[in-house]
Parts: C-alpha cells; sequence; structure tokens
C-alpha cells in the first residue's frame, strides 16, 4: 500500500493526492484538445468555510462529445465500499442531474492502489444507504484508465 498522506495530518489530507493526479490528466487533456475545458472548484473544507461548497471537485465539458459533467473524486482504504458520509453531496450532485449535467465519482482504493468510477446512474435518484458496493464496477490500475472507460475522455 502507498501511503499518500501524513498520519499527523491523515484525515485532512486523504484524497488530496488522488484530486492532483486526476487534475494532472485534465490539464493534459485540456492542453491537447481545444473542445475539452475543465475548472478545479474550490474546496470550501480547505478554506475552513470561507465559502458555500460546491457540488463537485471539478466541472468538465466535453465538445466532442455534447457532455456536461461534474467529477468528484474520492479516496478510501476500503477495497469495495464507498460510505455515504463521503459523498454527502449527493443530493445536490442528483438535482443537477436533473438539469441534464452529468457526473461521475472517481474512487480511488488506497488499499488496492487502485481505481474505480461511478456514473450518477449507479447512485441512483433517491435515498442514501449507509455505503455503496462497488464490486459490480471494474477495477483500473490509474485515474487515466478509469476515466477514459467514459469514453468522453481521449
Amino acid at each position: 500500500m502507498k501511503q499518500r498522506w501524513s498520519n499527523a495530518n491523515k484525515f485532512a489530507d486523504r484524497g488530496k493526492w488522488a484530486e492532483k493526479e486526476v487534475e494532472k490528466f485534465l490539464k493534459t487533456q485540456s492542453e491537447r484538445f481545444a473542445d475539452f475545458a475543465y475548472e478545479r472548484l474550490p474546496d470550501a473544507r480547505a478554506a475552513q468555510g470561507a465559502f458555500k461548497a460546491m457540488a463537485a471537485d471539478f466541472d468538465l465539458g466535453f465538445g466532442h462529445a455534447g457532455v456536461q459533467c461534474f467529477l468528484e473524486v474520492k479516496e478510501t482504504k476500503h477495497e469495495h465500499r464507498l460510505a455515504k458520509d463521503k459523498l454527502a453531496q449527493l443530493p445536490r450532485l442528483r438535482k443537477w442531474a436533473l438539469t441534464g449535467k452529468h457526473f461521475l465519482v472517481l474512487i480511488y482504493h488506497s488499499e488496492l492502489d487502485q481505481w474505480r468510477i461511478a456514473h450518477g446512474e449507479f447512485f441512483g435518484t433517491e435515498g442514501m444507504p449507509p455505503s455503496w458496493d462497488l464490486r459490480c464496477l471494474p477495477l483500473f490500475d490509474s485515474e487515466v484508465a478509469a476515466l477514459q472507460s467514459t469514453g468522453w475522455f481521449r
């Protein structure tokens, strides 16, 4: 297992490594393709509540696919579950989905050093179970492979 955060600050830092890896890929995509754009949305927790929490970590646009999408990046130690408290903004993402905006949740499993990706439809339209069983979603060796599996990235 690769530990991506320090023990002293493990809860504050968990997920930041994964987000940075994803942003590197998004930046490369944006530089390579004129019809792809992304924004890193501000992190209200990191700003200690200075502004309202955003719906996701990234806002994406794919001109070639005609898709607008939120991307939320999560990190978990569990090998196949994602706890509901890790996705507290799900009701907001579902509301945006009703307007036609897609959302993706990219999950890094730190114990496995592997990734999964879930389209918004995976989470349904209502309710919040204690956790989601992700075993039906394939594992990927990198964030790039997981994101490319959507068919939206090139």
